[in-house]
């Protein structure tokens, strides 16, 4: 695979000519509708009251087939994991882009097109949020600084012109032109905007940070394999392995022992900071990504800032409940392309250490708040204090670091 990386970076995606060969493509297809027909008896079991008899299938403006599920992948539907998801040139690509070379699966989707035409599609956006990641000024100057954690994937099985981007977004924050015309239709064309034309096979692979949107879902027919890879992952169920070739096996063998190092990095780097150590925390930092630079170690700062208060609103429930809606959510997910392990990882501390390490980065989290609600568009939030854009001063990792070491 031709993979111009600088062309990445400037641009923040890239496509990719026949990443599913075609010689692969019809046994490819002929797997995704048997997982299709699968997910369809799922989405009609579980249908609302009110809910047509397909349930989601009926309804969704984009209906998407979560592949890693218990029943969707068997011996039948392995190819579809092992032609694309852990292919040699699909963990090849990933490998040049990411910031270290180290893909791990985090999510394995197919999105599907509506039952009925839904003109607009999701609006422009971009993949992130305030509250558990970081404001974009800083996500920009470490995407440069040491490139992605992370890169998303978009592999149509048939022609697809759905996505369209803002080449170079990904590098900056929105500009006022882009923040009026969001603000008045986000459905609309955004000057700068650009389709990305994808025949059977083809694929794009872009940085979550890029303004983009899904144009238009219509009913003509769309299976595109969507999902991405990241130097942090998630807890997938991975039962769904024991139907894979040893080889493949195998990989997501490595991707769990590389999930588990780095989260043991991640108790250890917490513990840095909550004992004052601050030769432990910045070998911590560089152990969980090697040859990270200034601008990186800010931004896993902020990410450690915000395990310290998941972990903190795990811990105690009353706490939690002074918290935002939206915190408490995320606290109750994996974030693969943060540090956010899941409410499991809180069992590895006390009430006490909490309470200890949500004093150490409190602090932290305060700068990246406003004493007023905050709104851009594009974002995937609603209005709330956490910043958007701007990283205030003393919210960096050096700044961080005196504040508890003097």
């Amino acid at each position: 695979m031709q993979v111009n990386r600088d062309q990445f970076m400037d641009q923040g995606f890239l496509v990719l000519r026949n990443v599913i060969p075609p010689a692969k493509l019809d046994a490819i297809r002929s797997s995704c509708e048997a997982i299709l027909e699968r997910q369809k008896i799922v989405w009609a079991r579980d249908r609302q009251p009110d809910d047509p008899p397909g349930g989601v299938w009926e309804t969704s403006l984009q209906p998407r087939v979560g592949m890693e599920r218990p029943g969707m992948i068997d011996n039948e539907t392995a190819n579809v994991v092992e032609d694309f998801w852990v292919a040699d040139e699909t963990l090849d690509t990933a490998s040049r882009l990411l910031c270290n070379p180290e893909p791990n699966v985090t999510s394995m989707w197919m999105m599907c097109n509506p039952q009925t035409d839904h003109i607009g599609g999701t609006g422009w956006h971009r993949d992130i949020h305030p509250e558990d990641m970081a404001p974009m000024e800083a996500l920009a100057a470490d995407f440069l600084e040491n490139g992605p954690r992370y890169t998303q994937w978009n592999v149509p099985l048939y022609d697809d012109s759905v996505l369209w981007a803002v080449p170079g977004s990904h590098r900056r924050t929105n500009n006022p032109e882009e923040n009026a015309q969001l603000l008045a239709n986000p459905k609309e064309p955004v000057v700068g905007g650009v389709p990305v034309e994808l025949r059977a096979g083809d694929g794009v692979i872009y940085s979550n940070f890029l303004i983009h949107t899904g144009s238009n879902y219509t009913t003509k027919l769309r299976r595109t394999l969507h999902g991405g890879h990241a130097i942090f992952r998630g807890d997938l169920d991975l039962s769904f392995t024991e139907h894979l070739s040893p080889w493949a096996q195998e990989i997501f063998a490595e991707s769990t022992q590389r999930s588990t190092n780095k989260q043991v990095l991640t108790e250890s780097t917490l513990r840095a900071a909550m004992d004052r150590d601050d030769d432990a925390y910045r070998a911590g930092l560089a152990a969980l990504q090697p040859n990270i630079g200034p601008s990186g170690q800010t931004v896993l700062t902020i990410y450690l800032a915000k395990a310290a208060l998941h972990i903190r609103m795990a811990k105690d429930p009353e706490f939690a409940a002074t918290c935002l809606e939206s915190s408490q959510r995320r606290a109750q997910a994996i974030h693969a392309i943060t540090l956010n392990w899941g409410p499991s990882f809180a069992d590895r501390f006390s009430m006490e250490e909490s309470i200890a390490l949500w004093d150490r980065f409190s602090g932290l989290d305060k700068l990246l708040q406003s004493d007023t609600e905050q709104f851009e568009p594009a974002f995937q939030s609603g209005p709330m204090p956490y910043l958007f854009s701007e990283l205030p001063p003393g919210a960096d990792c050096e700044s961080f670091i005196a504040s508890w070491v003097n």
